[in-house]
């Protein structure tokens, strides 16, 4: 009788505490990357800043978990649970206390942790595929075979790199080239294609993994200054807008060759980045990129994964 008095109990507290927004707080931290195990019921952030990763527990907990002098900034995550491991985007933006010229604007690498102890199992150099371009890894999503799928917002590449860690390029597209920011966000869909979002033109493709050279810009209004996606289930979409501080919605009732915006919902904090399903809810992170982006604009230390509640689509 106790022990199912406390185990409802933790269960009414787990469902309490999942269904507010989560406040961190950890010293000009500028997160960008963010994801969230199951089984181990934490949130991982990533560091544009100082490029170590972080935990976050569901009360809002900040403990450091790697700081890998590898890791100069670090950008997009990924928990994959099923074997045991978190995958990390490095690059180096220029922002970052270890960011040098050497690897400035070039640098693009991923990286896999175990997630019990943080222990480095494989670290890949993606950017010397591209020897003498520009380079930055930005994000990351896996397929159900394990392989990984890695955006090069400075060269217009995605990687495909193996459970193992044997890296190579996966698709090429002269459209995803442009002046700031291009590729971004990456998802796998189950019927076997990738969605990627560009942050200059806003624009969303479609990478079959059958054949990566056929890929289609799928028809939907551009959201510029697209980061990070979710993908809700297999008619649903939402999109990231760091530009515009808001979440969009996007159904498609056609394998994603065309989709329509089905809502919109601001996000409370300034330049959110990335999100995730944790527990049934979405949540966000508001990471606050303006300021450290910004020499001039005063930092502080406080981010958020904002909860995000679209009202039920009928994806009609």
């Amino acid at each position: 009788m106790r022990m199912t008095f406390f185990l409802l109990l933790s269960l009414t507290l787990t469902e309490s505490l999942i269904a507010q927004h989560i406040r961190f707080t950890s010293t000009e931290l500028y997160p960008e990357g963010s994801a969230y195990s199951p089984k181990l019921k934490t949130f991982f952030v990533s560091s544009v800043h100082y490029g170590k990763l972080g935990k976050v527990d569901l009360s809002g907990n900040y403990t450091p978990f790697v700081d890998d002098q590898e890791l100069v900034t670090t950008a997009g995550l990924l928990a994959d649970d099923e074997r045991g491991l978190l995958y990390v985007c490095i690059a180096d933006p220029g922002v970052s206390i270890k960011t040098n010229p050497q690897t400035q604007g070039k640098l693009a690498k991923l990286a896999a942790y175990r997630m019990t102890d943080g222990k480095r199992m494989f670290l890949v150099d993606l950017g010397a595929l591209n020897p003498g371009g520009s380079n930055f890894a930005n994000d990351v999503t896996k397929d159900k075979q394990g392989n990984l799928y890695v955006t090069n917002s400075f060269a217009p590449i995605v990687y495909l790199v193996t459970p193992t860690g044997k890296a190579s390029i996966f698709a090429r597209n002269d459209s995803w080239t442009g002046a700031g920011f291009n590729l971004n966000g990456i998802v796998y869909h189950p019927a076997g294609f990738l969605l990627a979002a560009q942050s200059n033109t806003g624009k969303l493709y479609k990478i079959p993994l059958d054949e990566p050279s056929r890929v289609s810009v799928i028809d939907t209004d551009a959201i510029p200054g697209a980061d990070g996606l979710i993908l809700s289930n297999a008619a649903e979409l939402l999109i990231i807008s760091n530009s515009s501080n808001g979440v969009y919605r996007l159904s498609s009732t056609d394998s994603w060759l065309s989709a329509r915006q089905t809502g919109t919902i601001a996000t409370l904090g300034s330049f959110p980045t990335t999100g995730m399903i944790a527990n049934d809810a979405t949540y966000v992170l508001n990471a606050k990129l303006n300021e450290i982006f910004t020499p001039s604009a005063p930092k502080t230390s406080d981010f958020m994964l904002q909860r995000i509640d679209f009202p039920v689509s009928t994806n009609n």
